[in-house]
């Protein structure tokens, strides 16, 4: 969100970055709401009269993570399937954070059809990639709404000079079950190289980030939360970049990779296909040695990404279709 205002700034176009204060939407001609699975904070801004909508998707489906992170989850989600399970999780945030307020219709009506509503109320989509457009397809009625396939930028992440020699393993993402950091260092327990974790633990997740401090061995290095210039130097320095989640909708974590010399290991997924064709190694999230594999076939790769990577990715260019998508619903 922040980079896309940062872009459409410098292209010209007045943004307030809204984060949940009080707000009234007759100062603007076009709101752009980001995470449809976030409907609890654009709900409140849909009664009555509004300006035009456009959603930016970043639609995450955490079944496969849910039924991994604990019996109670995999149960919720086999009996009431993964909207109600979403619906529990809003609620349970509400309670413990305290910080999501949770409107009356949401309330009553549930995760599913808050999804529904905002999107019916959408004028425009925007989604990374036709496959998350596919996935959100499956269960919302979005047939007719205009939409767009873009996908993210390169340019907040400095590019820095390579190592000579590069070597180890990276994983820069927060530490969460979606995330699968486990199942990865299971994998490289059994390699030779060093693996170091970047990120922070999920605060909802407290216990997966200690199962994955008893399960490192002496190979395994946990960073916490690093700047961004400080994650460059140590993908600069990084043989291999390994993202095995269980779902990604961006894969901004392995674009940053791919941009300072790694190469990548990712989930054999629709999306990431359609994002990294040729350019990524692929495993099975479910499987460490699929995981270990992809990583013995990363090592031995000796391509250089760089230039595709900044060439297809690009906050600029993504600025440019936006705005004229912001123009083209302003004009209907």
């Amino acid at each position: 969100m922040e980079y896309t205002a940062r872009y459409l700034i410098g292209l010209g176009v007045e943004i307030d970055i809204w984060r949940g204060e009080e707000l009234d939407l007759k100062n603007y001609d076009l709101v752009h709401f980001f995470n449809i699975g976030r409907p609890t904070a654009i709900l409140p801004l849909l009664k009555g009269e509004h300006p035009p909508l456009i959603c930016s998707s970043i639609y995450i489906d955490y079944s496969e993570a849910d039924s991994e992170a604990s019996r109670l989850r995999r149960f919720l989600h086999d009996g009431l399937g993964p909207h109600a399970v979403e619906y529990l999780k809003t609620l349970g945030r509400s309670i413990k954070f305290k910080t999501e307020k949770i409107p009356l219709k949401y309330l009553i009506e549930g995760q599913a059809a808050a999804i529904q509503y905002v999107l019916s109320n959408c004028q425009h989509l925007i989604c990374a990639t036709e496959a998350e457009r596919e996935i959100i397809k499956r269960s919302f009625h979005i047939e007719g709404l205009d939409y767009s396939i873009l996908s993210l930028g390169v340019e907040h992440i400095p590019p820095l000079k390579q190592a000579e020699v590069k070597k180890g393993i990276i994983c820069a993402a927060r530490i969460e079950p979606l995330k699968n950091q486990l199942r990865l260092i299971e994998a490289c327990n059994k390699l030779d190289e060093a693996l170091y974790i970047v990120g922070s633990a999920s605060r909802a997740h407290e216990e997966y980030y200690q199962d994955c401090r008893d399960a490192a061995s002496e190979k395994v290095q946990f960073y916490g939360h690093k700047s961004i210039e400080e994650i460059a130097t140590t993908m600069s320095q990084s043989k291999v970049h390994v993202l095995a989640s269980h779902y990604e909708t961006t894969g901004i974590a392995s674009l940053e990779a791919l941009l300072n010399g790694c190469q990548i290991v990712v989930n054999d997924h629709p999306i990431q296909r359609e994002l990294f064709g040729d350019h990524a190694h692929y495993c099975q999230a479910n499987s460490s040695e699929s995981i270990a594999e992809a990583i013995n076939a990363a090592m031995l790769d000796k391509r250089d990404h760089r230039t595709w990577v900044s060439e297809k990715f690009s906050w600029k260019k993504k600025a440019e279709a936006i705005k004229e998508a912001y123009h083209k619903v302003l004009r209907a």
